[in-house]
């Protein structure tokens, strides 16, 4: 055989193979100790892959686990509140009944109708404090979607529409018709004024313009805008220096003499209405000249609300709590801007507050619900009113009133026990799929500890081998001494 001392190739092969089999010991003893077949990208990319995404789930499921328990929770509160107003209504339903006999007297009615006040005041109570946190739940406002749109101001001549469920009402367009002829009739209807920040009257002209021109002045500002006057139909006009954009619906053919004609914009400095639990219908505004009162009627029922403090010139929050309208009044604000103010509340028919009990983007992982309005004595709610147990006329229909109640409440709380028995299903179908999902990524990214303890053992004693092998071929160049002559 040959003998050489530069370069032991028994050893060498000896030490690769004992690296080889201590890097296979190494990788045992870690997935041994860790439980995890997979430790990094390196062992098993693809795998890894899949198992992250299994995790990520697994984590939102858990999650959405905990929003199911939350929102039956929040749901139990509600119900909660629910369950001692309708014990309050079977009291009212005793009351007028008592209160509707002839057996009953004057002095006898006015203690009964004390006591409904009384029941409704705290049924009213009840649904404005009911709350999951900060969270009211039994106002209307929970779930609700509704959204104000501004109509016929003042003039009747000039409309304008706001966009989103919580909007502003700052500017209010009027007009101020000084010719009889070219605007009157179907005038004109405001399609954008949003960018226009002047108030004041903006006076029409056409005097200096060119034939077919239109001049609008703001105090020492004009502007110039072409318009056809030989046309009938309706057309866009924009006066871009003073951001004033506007349809043109004309009647017939018209000269060029509009002036005198103006356009007063009023900045109200109504910012930020919020009709979320309002009653759908029209509303308006009407003011007390130099009084600082503001009253906002529902044209629709009747339904409305004084505030007598009104500041001009200070910015303050208005909250009509009985009509469930509330916004924000500017500084900029002046006595009687709001007079003859009209919106409209419309239903958007949102499907409620969204619970989230999935781990997608998607309608299929929430629940949405609506709770409702049952507060006592607003026509959104329960339209119980005072004072009707004070005859016996108004103590029969007080019968009618409370059953009608009674019913709305039994649908609302109907609904929140369906919704309760559907989270109770999904919170079943999140623990099994948790329960799935875990085993799934366990197969992929778990250690079998039976299979890897014997390849742990093989490399053990492979190792084990190597070194007794290599210490074998490092005395084999020992050999070469006999051959000096040692």
């Amino acid at each position: 055989m040959g003998l050489r001392i530069q370069n032991n190739i028994a050893a060498m092969n000896a030490h690769k193979q004992l690296q080889l089999s201590d890097a296979g010991m190494s990788k045992s003893l870690e997935r041994l100790s860790s439980g995890y077949r997979i430790n990094r990208a390196a062992d098993d990319a693809a795998g890894l892959s899949i198992s992250s995404g299994f995790r990520a789930d697994i984590a939102s499921f858990k999650v959405a686990s905990r929003n199911t328990s939350e929102a039956n929770a929040l749901l139990q509160v509600a119900e909660g509140g629910m369950e001692q107003i309708e014990n309050m209504l079977t009291r009212l339903k005793e009351l007028a009944t008592q209160a509707a006999s002839a057996n009953v007297g004057v002095n006898e009615r006015a203690k009964i109708n004390a006591e409904g006040n009384a029941l409704i005041s705290e049924i009213d109570r009840i649904a404005n404090s009911t709350k999951y946190g900060s969270t009211a739940l039994l106002d209307g406002t929970f779930g609700a979607s509704k959204t104000a749109g501004t109509y016929q101001f003042s003039g009747a001549t000039f409309s304008a529409s706001m966009a989103g469920v919580y909007g502003d009402m700052k500017y209010v367009y009027t007009v101020v018709v000084g010719q009889s002829t070219g605007i009157s009739g179907s005038g004109f209807t405001i399609t954008s004024l949003a960018a226009t920040q002047v108030s004041g009257a903006y006076t029409f002209s056409a005097d200096g313009a060119a034939a077919g021109q239109l001049k609008i002045y703001n105090g020492t500002m004009s502007d110039i805008a072409c318009i056809s006057f030989a046309t009938t139909a309706s057309q866009t006009v924009r006066f871009a220096n003073l951001g004033l954009t506007f349809t043109v619906a004309l009647t017939g053919a018209v000269s060029a003499s509009w002036c005198g004609a103006t356009l007063t914009v009023r900045d109200t400095g109504v910012t930020n209405l919020n009709v979320t639990g309002a009653a759908t219908g029209s509303y308006e505004f009407s003011t007390g000249a130099g009084t600082g009162a503001l009253t906002l009627v529902n044209t629709a029922t009747g339904a409305k609300q004084t505030i007598s403090n009104i500041n001009p010139g200070t910015a303050q929050e208005v909250n009509f709590d009985l009509l469930n309208v509330t916004f924000s009044l500017g500084a900029v604000y002046t006595e009687n801007d709001l007079e003859a103010v009209s919106f409209v509340v419309s239903d958007t028919g949102s499907s409620g507050s969204t619970f989230q009990i999935g781990a997608e983007n998607n309608d299929n992982n929430r629940i949405s619900l609506a709770i409702g309005n049952v507060k006592g004595s607003v026509a959104a709610g329960l339209s119980l009113e005072f004072d009707y147990l004070d005859t016996a006329a108004d103590a029969q229909s007080m019968l009618d009133t409370v059953d009608a109640a009674i019913s709305t409440l039994a649908s609302a709380r109907g609904t929140i026990g369906a919704s309760m028995n559907r989270l109770s299903y999904a919170a079943a179908n999140l623990a099994t799929t948790i329960e799935n999902t875990q085993a799934a990524e366990s197969v992929i990214r778990d250690v079998d500890m039976a299979d890897e303890m014997t390849t742990f053992t093989k490399n053990q004693i492979l190792v084990q081998a190597g070194t007794a092998m290599l210490a074998q071929a490092n005395q084999a160049p020992q050999l070469i001494l006999t051959l000096l002559g040692r």
